[in-house]
C-alpha cells in the first residue's frame, strides 16, 4: 500500500451530543470519501477504485455519465453511487433543469445522492431533483473547515457539506503537500467529506494548472497515462495523508450513504431542524 509522509495524531475536542442540534454529526467526527466521475477516462476511474480498495475506504462516486468500471464496482458492492449532473449552459445533459434531471435518471435510475458539476444549482434544479427522488447532496465547498453540519434545503434535501476538495485545494495551495494547515480544523468536531477526482488522483496532480496543459491529451481515447502520471509529490499524497492522520488518532472512515442515513434519522426525530410540509 502507498503511504503518505504526514500522518501525525490529531486532537479531537468533545462536545456533549445534547448541546449540539444535529447531535452526534456536529458533536463527533464523521469522515468520508466521495468522487465526482467527470467523465473521467476509464484508466482514472480503475486507477481511483484501485486506490480505495488498497486504502480500505467506502467510496462514493457522483457519475456524471456510464462507465463499466462503475457499473461493476457498484454491482459488487465495492462503491455506492449519486448523480453529477451539469446544469451549466450547452450541457450535453439537457438544455433546461427538467431535461437535465430526466437524463441523469435515465441512465442511472435508483439513486438518491447529487452533488452538481461545478456545484452549480438553483431552487429550481433543486426541485426538480427532489422530484425525481434526490434526498440528499454534498454540494456545499468550505474552507476547508470544522464543525460542519448538515442543513436542509427547502426542496426537504438534505445538504452534507464538503469539508475538502481536491481541486480548489490545487487552485488555493499549488505544489503544497503539507496538511498541518489543515489539522485544526481535521480535529475539530463536525462532518469531514472529502471529494476527489479520478484524474488528479490518477495523475497525482500538483496543482490545476499541470492539469489544464495536459487536458487535451487526458481525454484523447489513445492517450498514455503513464507519460501524464506527474513524477513528485502531489494531491495524491495530500489526500494520503490525511487517510494516515484520521486513521493514527483512532478514527475511522464510514460510507457516505451512511452519513445521509444518520442524518435522515436525526432529522426526523427533530422538530426544529427544519420545516417541511
Amino acid at each position: 500500500m502507498r503511504r503518505g509522509t504526514d500522518h501525525a495524531r490529531v486532537t479531537n475536542p468533545t462536545r456533549s451530543s445534547q448541546d449540539a442540534p444535529w447531535g452526534p454529526l456536529a458533536a463527533q467526527r464523521r469522515f468520508a470519501v466521495t468522487a465526482d466521475q467527470d467523465w473521467a477516462p476509464e484508466w482514472a476511474t480503475e486507477a481511483l477504485l484501485q486506490w480505495a480498495w488498497e486504502w480500505d475506504v467506502p467510496l462514493h462516486v457522483f457519475q456524471t455519465n456510464p462507465s463499466p468500471s462503475l457499473d461493476g464496482a457498484a454491482g459488487s458492492g465495492t462503491v455506492t453511487r449519486g448523480w453529477h449532473p451539469n446544469f451549466f449552459p450547452g450541457s450535453t445533459h439537457g438544455e433546461d433543469e427538467s431535461a437535465v434531471v430526466r437524463h441523469m435518471a435515465g441512465f442511472l435510475p435508483g439513486v438518491r445522492t447529487v452533488r452538481s458539476h461545478g456545484f452549480r444549482e438553483s431552487y429550481l434544479a433543486w426541485r426538480e431533483l427532489a422530484g425525481a427522488g434526490i434526498r440528499f447532496d454534498s454540494q456545499f465547498p468550505s474552507a476547508f473547515a470544522g464543525h460542519l453540519v448538515p442543513a436542509v434545503h427547502a426542496t426537504g434535501i438534505i445538504r452534507l457539506p464538503v469539508w475538502f476538495e481536491d481541486d480548489l485545494w490545487l487552485r488555493l495551495f499549488p505544489h503544497a503537500t503539507d496538511v498541518s494547515r489543515l489539522r485544526p480544523a481535521l480535529g475539530a468536531p463536525g462532518l469531514k467529506i472529502l471529494n476527489v477526482h479520478p484524474v488528479h488522483l490518477a495523475l497525482n496532480c500538483p496543482s490545476m494548472d499541470y492539469y489544464d496543459r495536459r487536458r487535451a491529451e487526458i481525454y484523447r481515447p489513445d492517450s498514455d497515462p503513464d507519460a501524464l502520471v506527474h513524477p513528485g509529490p502531489g494531491v495524491r499524497d495530500v489526500l494520503e495523508a490525511i487517510l494516515l492522520a484520521v486513521r493514527a488518532d483512532g478514527e475511522k472512515w464510514r460510507s457516505f450513504e451512511d452519513l445521509c442515513d444518520e442524518s435522515a434519522d436525526l432529522l426526523s426525530d427533530s422538530a426544529d431542524l427544519a420545516v417541511l410540509p
